[in-house]
């Protein structure tokens, strides 16, 4: 997204609306030069922050972006899906009413080699203002459809970052290791 800090800027009047804008940047080291591509039409803009994508191909040129909708801003009212090579966006929201935080992609534990980008889960935080009651929701990444929802003891606070870090890996870190887990 570009400008990275449009969004927190305030006009003087306070009516001037910031939008951000999903770009690819490429760089060219060989003639030191750039180049910028807005990856969504200007239709299907809508202001997206806190990305991310399948992180088993963190490296490597991805397919898949998901990233949280801050719409109405500063809340994040769904997240979407968004295709970098067709350029084109899916979107899942939650609802009236409902806001959530960044969402979290989570392949699926017993996927095979070669498996879909997408063949994994959004897990989504949301907080429902009208009712006061916080939710998990497991999100199908490849349909976009809802598939379960774990209700909350406490609220999760709106802006919360995390990760999903599986069963046999937290198993597998060393001693001395910190490991925070708040829910």
């Amino acid at each position: 997204m570009t400008p990275a800090d449009a969004v927190f800027n305030e006009s003087a009047a306070g009516e001037e609306s910031f939008r951000s804008v999903l770009s690819e940047i490429r760089l060219d080291p060989r003639t030191g030069t750039s180049s910028r591509r807005a990856v969504l039409s200007d239709a299907d803009q809508v202001n997206l922050e806190a990305g991310m994508v399948n992180r088993q191909l963190l490296g490597r040129r991805t397919r898949y972006a998901y990233l949280a909708i801050a719409e109405p801003w500063p809340k994040v009212s769904g997240f979407a899906k968004v295709d970098l090579e067709a350029g084109t966006v899916e979107k899942f929201i939650y609802g009236d009413g409902r806001y959530g935080g960044e969402p979290c992609f989570v392949p699926h534990l017993d996927a095979p080699a070669g498996a879909a980008e997408d063949d994994g889960y959004m897990l989504c935080y949301v907080h429902d203002e009208g009712r006061g009651a916080s939710e998990m929701l497991v999100i199908n990444a490849r349909d976009m459809r809802a598939e379960a929802a774990v209700k909350l003891s406490g609220r999760v606070p709106y802006g919360l970052h995390g990760t999903f870090i599986a069963s046999k890996n937290i198993c597998s870190l060393q001693s001395g290791t910190a490991l925070r887990v708040d829910v």
